[in-house]
Order: C-alpha cells, then structure tokens, then sequence
C-alpha cells in the first residue's frame, strides 16, 4: 500500500479551495513585474524636452511635461534642456579691414528651439557647444575683417565735438587738423554685434538652435601692440595736458601782470596823495611856526636858538668840520 504526503494533500486541498482567485492573482503579478521590466513609460520634467527615436530614426518630439508611454526595447526616449544655456568662448583674435589685430571676446545665450532637428544635427549638448565655437568665431571673424577699429569700438561720433578754444590750444602744441579730424562711423559697435548674430543665426538655424542674447564682452588690442598703443595714448594726454598747462601759465602771467600794473597805479595814487598832505602839513607847520617866531623878539631868538639846535644834532658822527668863526653856525660855539 502507497504512503500518501499528508503535506501535498493540504496543498492540493487549499489549490482546489482558492484556485478561482490564485490564477487571476497570479496572471496580473507577471503582468505587473514584465510591465516594470520593460518600462513602456517616461517621465518629463519642466525644464525637459525629448525626442523619442524608433530603431534610431526620430520619430516625435515631445515637449510638455508629465507621464508619456513609449514602445518598450524599440523606442528609446532622448532627453535634451529645455532651458536658456550661457556659451562663453575663448577670447579671439582677429584682423580689422584697416589691419590692426585685436582681441574679441563674445557671450551667447541659446536655446534649442527645434528638438528633431537638433537631433538629427548635433545629437547632444556637447557636440552643440563645440559647432558654436566654430560658428560663432567665423561670424565674428567676418564682421570684424569687415569694419575699421573705430567702428568696433565706438557706438557714436560724439568724439568729434570739440571746441574751438580746445582746437586752437591743441594746434598750437602742435597737432594738425588731420590729427583733430575723428573717423566717421557709420555703424557702431552696437549694429557689428547684431551683423554678428544675424550672420551666426543663419547657421545655427539649420541645427535647431535659436540665439536669445548675443553680445560683445570686450575688445582689445593683441599684447604685442597693447603697450605701444598705451604709450602713445599717454604721449597724445600728455601734449594735451602740456597746452592746457601752458594755457594757464599765460593766463597766470597775464593777471600778474594786471596786478603789478594795479599795484604800481595805487602806489602811485597813494604816494601823490601822501605827498599832499605832507606838503599840507608843512604848510601848516609853517604857518604856525612864523606865527609863534614873529610874536616878539624873544620867540625869535629861541626858534632860531631850536633850529641851531636841530642843525647841529643832525651833524654826522665821526666828521670833521671845518667852521669860520664869522659863521653864524659857530654862533652858540663862541661862549665855550
């Protein structure tokens, strides 16, 4: 006689109990784990687009954000920025139409504007960073070999505006109206930097790629040539700083001379009108000495005997005289 499990029995037992909802249960766990295997969905984040390719090949583009279902091991989801990216490329250099080499250093701000497109063109990021060094150094080198230095630099002709005080002095130490005459520019550094874009759009436009902000960081001139120009800058300051400096020693020299001629003028004023008044006083010292002398014959004899006085007081020291006793210098001399 066969042993029969009893183990296997209480399993066949529970099977033939529940069987009506262990297989459904069952068929819907495979579904769910092939389902989680194969990942037939994606997710997009706001600042995602994608481009869903189909044995390699785009198929479609998807740009708005959320849950979306792809074909499982036959679609492959491409996620590229949906987002503003900054390109900054190396600082260039580049001959102008009037041969001067200078240093140009450009910024872009960019975006993908096409996603199949820039697929099909550039596939990623990277690669697009690299396409645009190339771009963006051609349109720049095209425009600049285009236009003189001064259109590069400058955005008006406001330079031009000197005055004719400023004109005189500068002739003077030697500048020539030609030195004085500023290049006309017809367009400015503002107008080359859009020439820039546009020339780079008509490129970047086949790759899916649109500009949003082009611009001109600086421009330089090569190391070679920077100290030289700098040298001749200072020397240009330098002559003008020297006619304004002269400019003012003749302006100093001019009220000098204004002050010496008003100084010697009030002198001269001042010495007439002292002299009057001198003369005045002794006029009137004159007066009231005879006045006082003749008022009787003592008066006389002391004003006389004062003024002998004062004349002898008034001698030099260390002199000799030789007097007449007739003198009537020698008068007081004659009692001693």
């Amino acid at each position: 006689m066969r042993e029969v499990n009893p183990q296997k029995s209480e399993y066949k037992i529970f099977y033939e109990k529940n069987k009506n909802w262990i297989v459904p249960t069952s068929v819907i766990a495979i579904i769910i784990a092939l389902f989680v295997i194969l990942m037939p969905v994606y997710v997009l984040q706001e600042t995602q687009n994608a481009v869903v390719t189909l044995l390699g090949k785009p198929v479609r583009e998807v740009t708005t954000a959320g849950l979306h279902f792809k074909i499982p091991y036959i679609e492959k989801v491409n996620i590229l920025p949906k987002v503003i990216m900054d390109w900054g490329g190396e600082v260039r250099q580049f001959p102008t139409y009037d041969k001067r080499m200078i240093l140009v250093d450009t910024a872009v701000r960019w975006k993908i504007k096409n996603p199949i497109v820039f697929f099909e063109s550039l596939s990623t990021v990277n690669n697009a960073m690299l396409r645009l060094d190339n771009i963006l150094d051609s349109a720049s080198r095209q425009v600049v070999s285009q236009h003189p230095f001064e259109s590069l630099v400058r955005d008006s002709n406001r330079v031009n505006q000197l005055d004719e005080r400023t004109i005189e002095l500068l002739l003077q130490q030697g500048f020539t109206k030609e030195d004085l005459i500023f290049p006309q520019i017809d367009l400015g550094r503002s107008d080359l930097s859009k020439e820039m874009r546009v020339a780079a759009e008509e490129e970047l436009d086949k790759m899916g790629i649109e500009i949003v902000n082009f611009w001109v960081k600086k421009i330089n001139y090569i190391d070679d040539n920077l100290k030289s120009v700098y040298e001749s800058m200072c020397a240009e300051r330098q002559k003008i700083a020297q006619t304004y400096r002269s400019e003012g020693e003749k302006y100093r020299e001019k009220k000098f001379g204004e002050i010496e001629e008003k100084t010697k003028e009030i002198l001269a004023t001042a010495q007439e009108e002292s002299r009057k008044i001198m003369g005045e006083a002794e006029a009137k010292a004159t007066e009231i000495y005879s006045k006082a002398y003749n008022r009787n014959d003592s008066t006389r004899e002391f004003y006389e005997f004062m003024k002998k006085m004062e004349a002898y007081r008034n001698i030099p020291e260390n002199v000799s005289l030789v007097i007449s006793t007739d003198s009537e210098f020698f008068d007081m001399l004659k009692g001693y």
